[in-house]
């Protein structure tokens, strides 16, 4: 659900790599029965509409903002998350160059990242732990976006938590969206080949145990 990519060898100024009209996606039985609509299915993609969609936010130093990615109407609530079953929303995400940090949590109380001793999760009010599982914005360059993910209707709140570090009164954060808009159709009886070529998209919890 949340990828991220290497940093290549070699920097090419291309469109982030997304998925086209005609591909084909799967998930997996670790999609919770809640999901029934889409666990252990195919689909193939009859449609994409792709758009750019830039966030930005002012945020003073040693602060930090959490977005929410979900659909609402709260405070730096985005609401892009698809309202419809046959929608599946790919996103690729990338940030400006500036003095912060990201940490990613989903549900919104549950860090992504972290250790198994207790109490080894990202803090930004700790000096060291702020940095354990931190994306950079050289991580996943505005113009060559790395962060990846994938939204579908009634998924857990995905938080995106900006923090910005010491030694600047405030920094302007720019992060630009590349929106992959794609309409699903069900492959009913997908054959074995079908299956190897379809795009695998896991819950969440995979990344947590």
């Amino acid at each position: 659900m949340l990828e991220t990519s290497p940093r290549p060898q070699f920097r090419i100024q291309v469109p982030p790599r997304l998925l086209q009209e005609g591909y084909l996606v799967h998930f997996g039985g670790d999609w919770p029965s809640t999901f029934g609509h889409i666990r252990e299915k195919t689909f193939r993609i009859n449609a994409v509409n792709t758009f750019k969609h830039d966030l930005a936010y002012i945020i003073p130093e040693d602060d930090y903002r959490d977005v929410d990615f979900s659909n609402g109407s709260g405070d730096y609530q985005e609401s892009i998350y698809p309202e419809k079953y046959e929608t599946l929303q790919e996103v690729a995400l990338g940030f400006k160059v500036g003095n912060y940090l990201v940490h990613w949590l989903i549900p919104a109380d549950r860090y992504i990242h972290q250790y198994e001793f207790a109490g080894m999760y990202p803090d930004i009010t700790d000096a060291n732990k702020k940095y354990i599982g931190a994306t950079n914005p050289e991580d996943s360059p505005y113009t060559d976006p790395r962060v990846k993910f994938y939204l579908i209707k009634d998924l857990a709140p995905l938080i995106m938590r900006l923090y910005v570090n010491d030694g600047i009164d405030y920094e302007k954060i720019v992060v630009g969206l590349w929106v992959n808009k794609c309409k699903l159709e069900e492959v009913p009886a997908p054959s074995s080949d079908e299956l190897l070529k379809a795009k695998v998209i896991r819950y969440y919890d995979y990344l947590k145990w």
